[in-house]
């Protein structure tokens, strides 16, 4: 099943050695009814045997032929992470103590890049933030009340809001705010939530009084556009959990809004929210980034990717958690379907192809219930394309920001026509 050197590979990759520093535990990888190899970290020390042994806390099983495929030199879309085999999207399990899988879910991540031999991605694109300003803003919010928003903007023209995904904030988005062909056009502008970021939590909160609803999100976005005194409405751009809500914004506060970039969102997210991620056994610190890790695509560029996992190692204690809350159980197309006509502001839902929670059929499944919604499919990103890959999420994004400008000028012509 593995290459024949990869104890050699496992024994000097620095990076494993990193994740496994204080550690002592063995699991196993299993082809079912087939042979099993175990893995052995001790205080960054890492070894591989033939075998299934006592001391093994966990066997991940696949089939040989799912195993072929997370193996792969380069895995085909939503088959890159053993996350993806797992019931219920594929038959592979994890048995034994599952609470200790989710501690070190980091080593199964690595040992499995190791094994596929594909460190040699793309280099990434350098980031220059020199015309990057942040500010703060305050802002009143139901339920929260006086809250301070940090807030960052680049470039100049026709206003963009940003949104970071679930316990994300800005830092996602300097990729864009650093590229020339968006910001010569476009006034990007990004925020953190309350809780999130550089935003603390409101006056008078506690740091775990954090919940996130359809109202409070919604609310929160009205009343940052709202302050901000923009020229014109703004086009909202936002993936994962942001991606539903700027949805939910077309749909609640549609004279706000010039139209929507929504991203890796379906008619409803299931299977995101687990007791693992506000369990004190577990370091957040770790299996957050190493949950959301294997959701991007292996071929964006890896210090890219490493970025992205540094910023969910950062969140606050219960952030994501409260916000996957939001993604999988408020988010539901069901809920705001009927606010939805020919006069929503233009939709534009795009799907990284490579994101095995939000496959391209559950896109196109949302896109069904929004009228005049069109679908774009990124054949070589994942899960965050906008911070994963920024140069190759750009064409993606000025094509949608055009197709909303003209549906929407053609949209007030109509209008202006109709009231003559």
């Amino acid at each position: 099943m593995f290459p024949q050197d990869l104890a050699d590979r496992l024994a000097s990759d620095e990076e494993l050695r990193e994740l496994g520093l204080n550690t002592d535990v063995s699991f196993a990888l299993a082809v079912r009814g087939d042979e099993t190899s175990t893995v052995t970290v001790h205080d960054g020390e890492v070894s591989l045997t033939s075998g299934e042994t006592d001391d093994a806390a966990f066997t991940i099983v696949l089939d040989a032929e799912e195993w072929a495929r997370v193996l792969a030199s380069s895995p085909a879309p939503r088959t890159q992470h053993v996350l993806a085999f797992l019931a219920p999207r594929g038959t592979g399990e994890v048995l034994g103590d599952r609470e200790v899988f989710a501690q070190h879910l980091q080593l199964v991540r690595r040992v499995i890049e190791l094994a596929r031999g594909a460190d040699t991605p793309a280099p990434s694109t350098p980031v220059s933030l020199e015309g990057v300003v942040g500010r703060y803003l305050p802002v009143e919010v139901r339920g929260w009340g006086a809250c301070t928003i940090y807030y960052e903007t680049a470039g100049q023209g026709a206003p963009v809001l940003l949104l970071a995904t679930a316990g994300s904030d800005t830092r996602q988005y300097h990729g864009l705010m650093s590229d020339p062909q968006v910001t010569a056009q476009y006034q990007l502008i990004a925020f953190d939530l309350p809780w999130h970021g550089k935003s603390n939590p409101p006056a008078g909160k506690r740091n775990t009084d954090y919940v996130l609803d359809s109202q409070t999100y919604t609310d929160c976005i009205a009343a940052v556009i709202r302050a901000l005194n923009l020229p014109q409405a703004p086009v909202i751009v936002g993936a994962s959990m942001a991606g539903a809500v700027v949805v939910e914004m077309a749909a609640r506060h549609p004279g706000l809004l010039r139209g929507v970039v929504s991203s890796q969102a379906g008619s409803r997210v299931a299977n995101r929210h687990t007791p693992w991620l506000r369990n004190p056994k577990i370091n957040q610190t770790l299996h957050v980034p190493e949950w959301t890790y294997g959701l991007m695509s292996p071929e964006s560029p890896k210090q890219d990717r490493d970025r992205v996992w540094w910023g969910y190692s950062q969140g606050g204690f219960s952030v994501y958690e409260r916000d996957i809350a939001y993604y999988s159980i408020c988010w539901d197309i069901d809920n705001i379907a009927h606010l939805l006509n020919e006069h929503t502001p233009p939709v534009v839902l795009m799907n990284g192809v490579y994101d095995y929670s939000v496959p391209p059929a559950a896109t196109r499944e949302l896109a069904a219930r929004i009228p005049g919604a069109v679908v774009r499919e990124m054949p070589e990103l994942g899960h965050f394309p906008h911070a994963e890959n920024a140069p190759a999420f750009v064409p993606h994004l000025l094509w949608a920001l055009e197709h909303i400008h003209t549906s929407a000028h053609v949209h007030s012509t109509e209008a202006s026509e109709a009231t003559k």
